[in-house]
């Protein structure tokens, strides 16, 4: 909630000195490419946070602010590098000075130092934002609806929405993978209960027949009905030095081990859609790497404005191959995205078989510890602890594929005396003598209890697990669901704003234009009208022109919502010129009319685009600063408040008649266009849009004359003598303007059609330019603070007004 009134730049970035005086109004910087220009939006931003946004960022590592802010004269000496504002605090009407200098940056000093000073340049640190470079307008709109949706949420101050999603979303898939692992050890568990109690389904009444078979060898009393809670061996236990060896259920714990090694078709499955998942993987390895490089592409696209490449330099033949070859590699990486899936869906399923070995192992371990078969017993703890790591490495993608050799041929490789010593264990266990009947019930009681405990328990975390899993979902559908309804409402007042500015630029060919801001799970999708013919993404079918100005119109609806009242500053690092040719005074009249509290300090390379923000009244005549060129020793030349009538005196004045003409013709083609449009003068159309200075001379001549004759009309009608000497005021000056262009025609014509000028001198050149002066000055408004061009309100036919923005220039055109 600043306003800048003065900035001093001392040795920092390309600038070695220079004053300006912005008046805390909008200000623009005008110079050819490599002029220093930017180096002001970089002082400015320097000042306000202690950082230069240029130089942090994706292609800039190793540059840093106390490194490569000073000037590189004064590189080994940040102290010398320091930046001045004096600015305005518009609540308090408190003006300050702030100063910070590159050795200190994270410090400033601040004169007078009163709370309220303070907490604006405090204010202004936290708002980065305020700041906007060419390069970043595009991120809004041409990019991935995951990055959009970041760029948007961090413009507001809402990127906590996303870390938060994002957090929900990493315990909902932790709570995910815990509920499939303790589903895992439950059908692990029902397993080995159904292998004690020899039965093939594990229902309550098989389990109670079961039981009660042998409870009624051992005489005691049958168990009505079992469930969880149910000691299946009440009664049954003696002491804990009696075996509970049982050999029948030894020998089907045994038996379930060698099955699954004879025969594993679910794993062999599960393996089979792993090995397709990758072989496709293989097919194309690059797709993983674009998997990799896909959040790189994300931040470089919205970058790409020129044909060298924003993440490595190389030049490309044009920007729109750059931008296609970018585009190309985001697709890719969505197909790698599908195919990620894939492979984590069939490394699950293997996974699961894994588990349910290793359970079937542990099972049959401790038997061959009963035999005294000691280095079974350790073959088999090496094989489930092979499976355990092989497990671990199928949770990624890389680790996945580096493991394709085993999933592809012997998911279990299975060390080769294992199966030798399953079955010498097994023939040692049926050699055994008999047990008696009632130690056999006795035993089968025990383990079936013991068994029948896991159960319970692994049912137990089962249930915690999938509740805990179901709450994680819950969470993060809720936060979702509320995320984006209060998002929805949020894009939407965002959504009119950008939708009314694009067509307040764009009202002669797309008047009817609407956006649509979609945001759905941590995305913000964009869609937009193009000439009634549906909704399509920017990039579909509008121009790069067009696209830009979609940028700096979303980007001023996003502002504005976030500062409401308290935005009054915006710097604009050649902004406008993305703008394109045929909107930019509907542009000017937009930052003018919406944001008139808004002091808006802009850079351009174009001179024509410069002279129509202050023709528009959107800067004042000297609200503006012109860099002529840099030299890494002086730093940028520059000259503020000089119009293009003192650079043409100033040719003059050094006998430059060819640069004084050039600097004439150039600005009254752009300021009789100017005036054209804004008087609505009637210009012969020319399909090749090559208009000359006699066309508009003759269509602001006729128009103006009009005009004077309406306004005549006016004053009659309503009998207003005031007005009717104001006007015969005008035509008088319009009279001698007009005498002394005709005069001047000669050359004026040479300046259009060939090169006579250059034959001219000073004295011949001079009068042709005051007579020229004469005649745009008819149409300027007289006020200083003012000097916009003239215009008409209403429409051809029932026009209402000739007046200026100030309203110090003001004729009724209407009759009584």
């Amino acid at each position: 909630m600043i306003q800048v009134q003065k900035l001093r730049i001392e040795e920092f970035r390309g600038i070695r000195d220079l004053d300006l005086d912005l008046g805390s109004g909008s200000f623009v910087v005008v110079g050819p490419n490599g002029s220093g220009k930017s180096g002001v939006v970089d002082a400015i931003d320097f000042a306000l946070t202690g950082n230069v946004a240029r130089l942090s960022g994706a292609g800039t590592g190793g540059i840093s602010v106390a490194k490569h802010a000073p000037h590189v004269h004064q590189r080994d000496n940040p102290a010398a590098a320091s930046v001045t504002l004096t600015f305005t605090h518009p609540a308090s009407g408190q003006t300050g000075t702030l100063t910070r200098s590159v050795k200190t940056a994270g410090q400033f000093s601040l004169e007078p130092k009163t709370p309220e000073l303070v907490a604006a340049v405090e204010w202004a640190a936290r708002h980065p934002e305020l700041i906007l470079s060419r390069r970043e307008v595009i991120k809004y709109v041409n990019t991935e609806p995951g990055k959009r949706a970041q760029e948007v949420q961090a413009l507001l101050k809402l990127d906590r929405i996303d870390e938060t999603r994002r957090l929900l979303n990493t315990a909902r898939n932790k709570t995910s993978a815990a509920a499939r692992s303790a589903d895992d050890a439950v059908k692990s568990a029902e397993d080995a209960v159904k292998r004690g109690l020899d039965i093939t389904d594990l229902l309550p009444s098989e389990v109670t027949v079961a039981v009660n078979k042998k409870r009624e060898v051992l005489g005691l009393e049958a168990l009505p009905a079992t469930t969880l809670e149910t000691d299946l061996s009440a009664g049954a236990r003696t002491d804990d030095s009696q075996s509970t060896f049982n050999r029948a259920s030894a020998i089907r714990d045994i038996e379930a081990v060698t099955s699954y090694m004879a025969e594993h078709e679910d794993l062999d499955n599960a393996a089979n859609d792993l090995g397709a998942a990758l072989s496709d993987l293989d097919a194309d390895p690059a797709v993983l790497d674009s998997l990799k490089h896909r959040q790189l592409v994300e931040t470089g696209l919205p970058l790409v404005i020129s044909t060298a490449c924003p993440l490595c330099d190389l030049e490309w033949p044009d920007v729109a191959s750059l931008r296609k070859h970018l585009n190309d590699k985001l697709t890719r990486s969505e197909t790698a995205a599908t195919l990620q899936q894939r492979i984590q869906t069939a490394a699950g399923k293997v996974i699961g078989q894994l588990r349910g070995v290793r359970s079937l192992i542990q099972a049959a371990q401790p038997h061959a510890v009963t035999m005294g078969q000691s280095a079974l017993q350790t073959s088999l703890l090496e094989w489930s602890n092979d499976l355990a790591a092989f497990e671990a490495k199928l949770t990624t993608v890389e680790s996945v594929r580096d493991e394709s050799e085993r999933v592809t041929t012997d998911p279990l490789d299975t060390p080769s005396p294992i199966a030798d010593g399953l079955k010498a264990l097994r023939t040692t266990i049926e050699a055994l003598p008999d047990q008696t009947t009632t130690e056999a019930a006795r035993t089968f009681l025990t383990v079936a209890q013991d068994r029948w405990t896991q159960l319970r328990q692994a049912r137990a975390k089962a249930t915690k697990a999938t509740a805990a899993h179901k709450a994680a979902n819950e969470v993060y559908e809720k936060y979702n669901s509320v995320a984006d309804a209060a998002l929805t409402t949020l894009y939407k007042t965002v959504e009119t704003d950008f939708s009314n500015f694009y067509r307040q630029i764009n009202s002669d060919d797309e008047s009817s234009f609407k956006a649509g801001l979609s945001p759905t799970a941590g995305k913000l999708d964009l869609e937009v009208d193009f000439y009634g013919l549906g909704m399509f993404p920017p990039m579909a079918y509008h121009s790069e022109g067009h696209q830009d100005g979609m940028g700096v119109c979303l980007y001023l609806a996003l502002i504005r919502q976030l500062l409401k009242s308290d935005f009054r500053l915006a710097v604009l690092d050649d902004v406008v010129t993305s703008v394109d040719t045929n909107h930019r005074r509907q542009f000017c009249k937009l930052l003018k009319d919406v944001f008139p509290d808004v002091q808006f300090i802009m850079t351009t390379h174009d001179e024509v685009w410069a002279r129509q923000m202050q023709s528009s009244g959107l800067i004042a005549r000297r609200s503006l600063a012109r860099f002529h060129g840099w030299t890494v020793d002086g730093g940028p030349f520059y000259g503020q408040g000089v119009d293009f009538w003192t650079q043409i005196e100033t040719d003059l004045a050094s006998d430059d008649v060819p640069g004084a003409a050039h600097k004439l013709r150039r600005n009254l083609e752009s300021s009789l266009a100017d005036v054209a449009a804004s008087i609505q003068g009637q210009v012969v159309f020319r399909a090749d849009n090559n208009y000359d200075l006699s066309s508009f001379f003759s269509a602001v001549k006729g128009r103006h004359g009009d005009l004077l004759k309406k306004a005549t009309a006016s004053a009659n009608s309503w009998n207003n003598d005031a007005a009717k000497q104001k006007v015969e005021a005008l035509k008088g000056e319009r009279a001698k303007a007009i005498l002394a262009q005709d005069g001047e025609n000669w050359a004026i014509n040479a300046l259009v059609h060939n090169n006579d000028w250059a034959t001219m001198t000073k004295a011949d050149f001079a009068p042709v330019v005051e007579a020229c002066k004469q005649f745009l000055d008819l149409f300027t408004c007289s006020n200083d603070a003012c000097a916009g061009w003239i215009y008409v309100l209403g429409i051809p036919g029932k026009e209402e007004e000739l007046r200026c923005s100030c309203g110090d220039f003001n004729l009724n055109l209407r009759k009584k």
